[in-house]
């Protein structure tokens, strides 16, 4: 499994965007595509959490204990997978992909459609919310960034 980076998540809010515009569920201008993504990521990105960022939390968890453990039988793979089960722990159940939410889907989900339904850069949007939450939820089920480049 390749890990995932802040630029999948990136690319997730892009093949959301993209999903939503193909089946004719929302528009707007072209020329604000790279606005919508951005807001759309800077709205859930703190929500979603990747194997980069459980990576990091873990060296840095290790680095604050690291007088704590220099003491301990541990060895440093040890070390590392003790603080990457209590950093993924800290993350929540939901993961998905090689993302961690850290709401569930459903209000990732809710919170996008929110958005589209009150951004002054959509023009219109032709779908119930249930419908979109389901459209967003199936993008985010179905992600691969393998096949997005």
């Amino acid at each position: 499994m390749t890990t995932t980076q802040r630029e999948t998540v990136k690319l997730l809010c892009k093949s959301i965007i993209t999903r939503l515009e193909n089946k004719k569920s929302i528009t707007f201008p072209p020329r604000l595509r790279q606005i919508v993504q951005d807001e759309i990521f800077n709205l859930v990105g703190p929500y979603i959490f990747t194997e980069e960022d459980l990576r990091e939390k873990t060296l840095a968890k290790i680095g604050a204990k690291a007088d704590v453990l220099k003491d301990s039988a541990f060895t440093d793979s040890d070390q590392y997978r003790a603080a990457k089960a209590v950093v993924k722990a800290s993350f929540g159940d939901d993961e998905l992909n090689g993302f961690y939410f850290q709401k569930s889907l459903k209000v990732v989900a809710e919170t996008l459609v929110k958005y589209f339904m009150r951004s002054s850069h959509i023009d219109d949007v032709y779908e119930t919310d249930e419908d979109l939450e389901h459209q967003i939820i199936e993008v985010v089920k179905k992600f691969d960034a393998a096949e997005v480049h």
